[in-house]
């Protein structure tokens, strides 16, 4: 398959996936379910279905059923983390549209009953997808497996983001060398994205062998912080709706370390009291910003990421798995670490 007919499999189980949970939803609450499928339905990336699907092709899985139902799985707990992530930044758009929170507070007439609502919504989402994977046509000891790392995996996630929480606008609580952002894009982006989506492709395949998962997390590992480490950027100077919210939030991230440890002495003191700020003006963030490009932390962040997937790539040659899925693998993961030219307004 190409890329293009595994992502329209992907969507006809997410939405089928969907659609049965509307079923067992009492009628006044239907609408609300449909909402979260429009939401899951967005168009995206579709990034950690189709690294589990070429994993577990690559590994010589043969019930492709079994691994769309999972891969589909991963997409709706991403919606799920994505709904609560959105509420916890108090953003109004994602992927071009409002937030799901937003949707609900239309719906309702009520910004507290659209907060409520998709909190509780993806907390039921997180239920019934244990309940999905309950389905998986595999043996006794492959599904504890899975169930296990399922848990590990969503686990770190949360913690990477609880992290990111507490020291979001208090950074001046900290250490700016400290190695807080690379834990937080291990921790709350790589685990979920890259390590366990490939992890979970190879054991519903029947793998075991620990040499081979460990170098499953490893690539991952390097990825996903790549990933984050792009995902940095755009969070500054992405040139969409999401522009400066990282700033204006005072995310602790790779970008603003690397800006603190290339500036001199006098710049340091500056962009440390302005990114502290709780409330930060329109001249915070001008500041802030120029201080980024001043600084040349762009230029190394890009450099860190071109070497993390490079890294990642040279793991991937030596993973027993088919080459054309190793090939396959090869594109998707230089193309999602491309970072594109920067334009300074």
């Amino acid at each position: 398959m190409n890329k293009e007919e595994y992502i329209k499999r992907i969507d006809r189980k997410i939405e089928t996936l969907c659609e049965e949970l509307k079923e067992v939803t009492p009628g006044e609450l239907k609408s609300i379910v449909d909402e979260f499928k429009k939401f899951a339905l967005r168009p995206g990336k579709r990034i950690r279905p189709l690294l589990l699907l070429l994993s577990y092709e690559g590994y010589n899985g043969i019930d492709i059923e079994d691994a769309l139902l999972l891969a589909s799985s991963l997409e709706i707990m991403h919606s799920f983390l994505l709904v609560h992530d959105d509420v916890i930044d108090n953003s109004d758009l994602r992927r071009g549209e409002p937030t799901l929170h937003k949707v609900y507070e239309k719906l309702y007439s009520s910004p507290k009953l659209g907060v409520d609502i998709a909190i509780v919504i993806g907390d039921i989402i997180a239920f019934y997808i244990l309940g999905i994977i309950s389905r998986l046509k595999v043996s006794a000891d492959t599904l504890r497996r899975l169930i296990y790392n399922f848990s590990t995996c969503y686990v770190s996630t949360g913690f990477g983001q609880l992290l990111d929480v507490i020291s979001a606008n208090r950074i001046g609580n900290y250490d700016i060398t400290e190695n807080i952002p690379e834990t937080i894009s291990e921790m709350k982006t790589a685990y979920y994205t890259f390590v366990y989506p490939l992890l979970f492709g190879y054991l519903l395949a029947g793998k075991t062998e620990k040499e081979e998962v460990e170098k499953i997390k490893t690539l991952g590992r390097l990825a996903g912080i790549a990933f984050q480490y792009k995902d940095d950027i755009i969070g500054v100077f992405g040139g969409d709706a999401k522009t400066l919210n990282d700033l204006s939030e005072g995310k602790f991230t790779m970008l603003v370390k690397r800006t603190y440890e290339l500036l001199d002495d006098n710049r340091k003191k500056i962009f440390r009291e302005r990114i502290s700020k709780s409330v930060k003006s329109d001249e915070d963030l001008n500041v802030l910003k120029k201080l980024i490009i001043e600084s040349g932390s762009i230029e190394s962040v890009k450099k860190d990421i071109e070497k993390l997937k490079h890294d990642s790539l040279d793991i991937l040659e030596t993973l027993s798995i088919r080459d054309a899925q190793k090939s396959y693998l090869r594109d998707v993961i230089d193309k999602v670490l491309q970072v594109k030219e920067i334009k300074f307004s």
